[in-house]
């Protein structure tokens, strides 16, 4: 009888240990319970603003490119351009107007081989008609009307006339070596203009055994934003909608080019020099 009660007196002592124990747990598994709670409502809320901001997030907007290129583009200011785009568009311009050659650009592996002669493309000047290369004429597109006319009728077919390009006698070619970052000019009321100055060299070859020329070519180039031009559909190459528009492309346009000298502004209304006598190409002065 004295055991039993000693045990049971013992088992009694113990029992209090036991559901503190076991309270201990059941707050300890009650707090983690709470704390993953408040942790996945975190990730709730956190997901549920990413989501927002994924769906009122514009969609990219994707535009296809004359020559098939998928590109993606963003919403700006109309004739707003970056300057990476107007450098990019001086370079391109400059080396079409300034690659004199009696071979038209090689389209395929075997144009490489056998270059076709180019034929020249028919121009208006002011003492008669003229040739001038094809590329130089599709490049000139990316002049502003009035700077076109006089550039190719009075500066450039005189220099090729007397050089012989298309009758094999030279060629030109034009080696940029510095293109500056585009600085903008005033304009009137919603014009863009910029200047960017171009550091460069023709080289000019006459004969197969005869050394190169090289003339500097240092020119401050002036751009203005345009509309780009709008093309029809159109499945044939060289078609003059399809030249234009891929000249406009970029929707900027040349109204005048200068000689390197001080810094100062220029409007857009630019006349072209008389040819010069010598053989260096020469660009509209003010």
């Amino acid at each position: 009888m004295s055991d039993s009660f000693h045990e049971l007196k013992s088992l009694t002592k113990i029992r209090p240990h036991s559901q503190a124990t076991e309270n201990n747990h059941f707050a300890l598994f009650v707090l983690v319970t709470c704390g993953l709670s408040i942790f996945n409502t975190l990730l709730l809320i956190i997901n549920a603003f990413s989501t927002n901001n994924i769906a009122n997030r514009p969609l990219p907007t994707m535009v296809q490119t004359i020559n098939g290129k998928t590109i993606q583009v963003t919403a700006f200011e109309s004739k707003n351009r970056s300057p990476q785009l107007i450098k990019d568009f001086t370079a391109m311009t400059l080396t079409k107007l300034f690659t004199w050659s009696r071979y038209l650009p090689p389209a395929t592996t075997e144009d490489m081989r056998r270059p076709k002669i180019d034929p020249g493309a028919p121009i208006e000047s002011k003492s008669a008609k003229a040739l001038v290369p094809t590329t130089v004429w599709a490049g000139s597109f990316a002049l502003s009307d009035k700077f076109r006319e006089e550039f190719l009728g009075e500066t450039i077919s005189p220099l090729l006339t007397k050089l012989g390009v298309l009758q094999g006698q030279s060629e030109v070619t034009i080696s940029i070596l510095d293109l500056q970052d585009p600085i903008e000019v005033k304009g009137n009321n919603d014009e863009r203009l910029w200047k960017v100055k171009v550091v460069a060299n023709l080289i000019l070859r006459s004969a197969a055994n005869v050394p190169e020329k090289t003339i500097p070519f240092n020119k401050i180039v002036y751009v203005k934003a345009i509309y780009p031009a709008t093309l029809a559909q159109t499945t044939t190459p060289g078609d003059l909608a399809q030249v234009v528009a891929m000249a406009q492309a970029p929707g900027l346009q040349i109204y005048a080019v200068e000689a390197y000298q001080a810094d100062d502004i220029k409007p857009p209304t630019v006349s072209a020099p008389a040819p010069a006598t010598n053989v260096t190409p020469t660009t509209p002065q003010k």
